[in-house]
């Protein structure tokens, strides 16, 4: 799988957007731009039918002229057309404008309800998760202060004060923040009121990895640690179930493996980075930002690396749990090719960032990326005069553009704008 057509970055492979329409299963949406004008583009997999391996690649607002939408997708679709940054297009935004659409739209009430238990506990989520944030610093304010009681501080801790019925438990907890939140604004170099400003904003960036937690903590909120969770289950489900496949089926069942093992890894790296981060959460409000930056690159490699896991795991489980059934094998194996087909894989500069060059049987992405810088024939990798003219004539009628310098000494030299 490695070598097919791959796409270079997380941007490039767009955002999983699960539609009901059965026909647009996998789609995704990602952005260009022509010129100095922003598009949006949904790519959908073996579409009505094309060979495997097939993208059919349309303009967003033309999706619904391929398939019939039905409130929910037209919702879905709107909304999505309505954006304006790439950030907006991220797992975590396309999840939310989903979710909300599934819960006032769906015409399934098994899938309303979903939803809106969803909202309910992505919510709750933020609310243990903003406990959890201030639970660490007030260790963090121990340990620098040598306060042994508040260095053994946890979640559970400030969940009891919050219960408590007696109003001096209320003003203790009201000053053990107060006194947390000082200790925030002396190490970001900050004042207490721009601290509780950073709060909440923090606290939104973190909640969908769960709560933070220290050693001996369990967790079990977090959509996207539950995702992750959820995708080391399926691994280990497919893993038993090997060998109890047909051998004609072995291979595919392999690529599913290597996949999730690929995306496992990815995250993991990523996860232990975080801890880390999390570790020393006071350092999350120097105005510097560098640690704000370096969580934001996190939450949105260890989104996008999970991006898309959730409808193939969707579909193993509905197979798997009828596999004793009559006709149950089967249902698995129809499974196995269709995730084999579809399970998403991380692109090659995600992984290697250093990386130059795509391997070979990526010739559309590459040649893309170089046509943008020297303007080169898709075909041929070679440089084509007759565009490079038409777009240096375009150039001299427009100044502003976004095309780069173009190069024709070196045909080889690496492309000066990722795709």
């Amino acid at each position: 799988m490695r070598g097919i057509n791959l796409p270079q970055t997380f941007e490039r492979r767009g955002t999983a957007v699960p539609f009901h329409q059965k026909d647009l299963a996998h789609a995704r949406v990602r952005e260009y731009f022509h010129g100095e004008d922003r598009l949006l583009e949904a790519v959908i997999p073996n579409y009505s039918g094309t060979r495997r391996g097939e993208l059919v690649v349309v303009p967003w607002d033309q999706l619904g002229q391929l398939a019939s939408l039905d409130l929910r997708d037209r919702k879905v679709h709107e909304q999505i057309l309505n954006t304006n940054t790439i950030r907006d297009l991220d797992p975590v935004c396309i999840r939310e404008i989903c979710l909300k659409a599934d819960a006032t739209l769906s015409g399934d009430p098994a899938i309303q309800e979903a939803a809106q238990r969803a909202a309910e506990r992505d919510a709750q989520d933020k609310a243990m998760v903003r406990l959890s944030f201030i639970a660490q610093l007030t260790r963090e304010c121990g340990i620098a202060k040598g306060d042994q009681l508040m260095a053994r501080t946890n979640t559970r801790t400030l969940m009891d004060l919050m219960g408590g019925d007696s109003g001096r438990t209320r003003i203790d907890l009201d000053l053990l923040i107060e006194r947390v939140m000082i200790f925030a604004a002396e190490r970001g170099n900050c004042t207490v009121t721009d601290a509780k400003g950073y709060l909440d904003p923090l606290v939104g960036m973190i909640t969908p990895f769960g709560n933070v937690t220290t050693k001996g903590e369990e967790k079990s909120n977090g959509f996207l640690y539950l995702q992750h969770t959820r995708l080391l289950n399926f691994r280990s489900e497919v893993t038993a179930y090997r060998n109890q496949v047909r051998e004609e089926l072995d291979h595919q069942v392999q690529l599913i493996v290597e996949a999730a093992d690929e995306c496992i890894g990815y995250v993991n790296e990523r996860l232990s980075q975080l801890n880390d981060l999390l570790g020393k959460l006071a350092d999350l409000f120097d105005q510097n930002l560098t640690a704000i930056d370096r969580l934001d690159r996190l939450r949105r490699d260890i989104a996008y690396g999970l991006d898309g896991w959730d409808d193939m795991i969707s579909v193993w489980h509905d197979a798997y749990a009828a596999r004793d059934a009559i006709g149950g094998g089967r249902a698995v194996e129809r499974a196995i090719l269709r995730i084999s087909g579809f399970a998403p894989r991380i692109p090659v500069r995600e992984l290697y960032p250093d990386h130059e060059q795509v391997k070979s049987g990526s010739r559309y992405e590459q040649a893309r990326v170089r046509m943008v810088s020297q303007m080169h024939n898709w075909e041929n990798d070679r440089l084509d005069s007759e565009l490079q003219s038409r777009v240096e004539e375009g150039r001299k009628r427009r100044p502003h553009t976004r095309f780069v310098k173009m190069n024709t000494d070196d045909d080889d030299q690496p492309p000066g704008k990722s795709d």
